[in-house]
């Protein structure tokens, strides 16, 4: 799934540099094809920048104190 390496490219990097990045998806939908493009910054906020556009955009909840995994596509 490409997009959730793009979601993490601004918080992973943003909090490493300790900068504010924004990040912007330009996609389509799956089942319409209409256009697609949003915004993620660094701390996992998202604005969607196509009117009329709704997408159920999520980020995975991980308890970083428990984790343990090499990284967090193998463990979530």
């Amino acid at each position: 799934m490409p997009m959730a390496g793009n979601f993490a490219t601004s918080f992973v990097q943003g909090r490493l540099r300790g900068e504010k990045l924004r990040i912007r998806v330009d996609s389509e939908c799956h089942h319409c094809s209409r256009p697609l493009i949003f915004d993620v910054d660094e701390e996992l906020g998202w604005q969607v920048l196509v009117r009329g556009a709704s997408p159920l955009l999520f980020e995975p909840e991980i308890q970083w104190r428990t984790f343990r995994g090499p990284n967090i596509i193998q463990d979530y």
